[in-house]
């Protein structure tokens, strides 16, 4: 169980990893299996958590661009009396870009895994996040996540271009490595998912509650 603060005033955040077990290459924390009830639930982006209206009804998301939560990284405390009262919350998912440094998408993905142990480990609801890149992103991407259980995944994005070959690759990688029991997905469906043996539960995304059809 990992119990150092390195830095003065802990500048490196190493507070958000502590009391977990670190797993992997690279040290990322070891997530629990979860196993929600979703039934009736509608997704809520972080950046309009603080006006949902019906939270326990709802599951608050990261989908979004990077700048609209790394807030939520830097002071996490700030947004806790928000998310608390949410039905379940998907853990932060942040970017992962092919033509980032290879330190760079490492660090994207622990931070995404840091802020999940974080929250699970101050009792917040959560749902493991998968994401990934391209194949060289699975020797990670896929450390920390529980095996079984429930995770979530986005399919914003993932139509266009070479997009869609990516995230399907990744996602039959994920199944076959990770083995979940069921799936949560925001956005639109893709038949691609819809015909693997694992049972899916779709949640619109902002975008498709409001008839905006963008990043498709």
């Amino acid at each position: 169980m990992y119990d150092k603060i390195n830095t003065i005033h802990d500048v490196l955040r190493e507070r958000y990893v502590y009391g977990a077990e670190l797993v992997g290459r690279y040290g990322f924390p070891r997530l629990p299996v979860c196993n929600p009830n979703l039934a009736g639930s509608v997704a809520v982006p972080f950046n309009l958590a603080r006006k949902e209206k019906n939270p326990r009804k709802a599951v608050c998301h990261f989908f979004i661009d990077d700048y609209q939560f790394e807030c939520y990284w830097n002071n996490p405390e700030k947004y806790r009396g928000i998310l608390e009262n949410f039905r379940y919350i998907c853990t932060p998912d942040f970017s992962l870009y092919d033509d980032m440094p290879l330190a760079l998408k490492i660090w994207q993905t622990y931070r995404s895994r840091a802020l999940a142990w974080m929250m699970h480990d101050t009792h917040l609801p959560i749902i493991p996040t998968v994401s990934w890149g391209a194949p060289d992103t699975w020797e990670y991407c896929f450390d920390g996540l529980p095996t079984g259980g429930t995770l979530a995944v986005s399919t914003y994005g993932c139509f266009r271009g070479d997009g869609r070959m990516c995230f399907v690759a990744g996602y039959q990688e994920m199944i076959r490595r990770l083995h979940p029991d069921k799936m949560v997905v925001v956005g639109y469906p893709m038949q691609e998912i819809d015909a693997g043996s694992v049972p899916v539960v779709y949640l619109e995304s902002y975008l498709q509650q409001s008839g905006i059809r963008r990043g498709r």
